[in-house]
């Protein structure tokens, strides 16, 4: 009896410690991958505000993560040029993805 109980036990731990090896181990290396909404690139006329369309983020692992997603918005509307916003985010495995959107500052009729 108290051999069955033994073996019984032995069978769990390992079975518990091949899930765990297995299955608790496996790391995530995909990236998130982020959607720039609007238009890319974007024409923006001299002399009028700037709105960002934003971007999405959704993460095979982590599922949607839009609102860790961080921007660098350099435009500057008084003066024609071209300005590039970086979209990055990172999911929980460390995983990190960047988008660009080109922003084109013209003259409007």
């Amino acid at each position: 009896m108290m051999r069955n109980r033994t073996r019984r036990m032995w069978d769990l731990m390992l079975t518990l410690l091949f899930m765990f090896s297995v299955l608790g181990c496996s790391q995530d290396k995909t990236p998130p991958v982020i959607t720039i909404m609007g238009n890319n690139p974007f024409n923006q006329c001299v002399g009028m505000p700037y709105a960002d369309p934003g971007a999405t983020a959704y993460d095979d692992e982590d599922g949607d993560i839009t609102g860790r997603i961080q921007a660098n918005n350099p435009v500057n509307t008084a003066d024609t040029g071209t300005f590039r916003v970086v979209y990055t985010v990172s999911d929980e495995a460390g995983n990190d993805a960047e988008a660009t959107r080109v922003v084109k500052v013209i003259f409007c009729k």
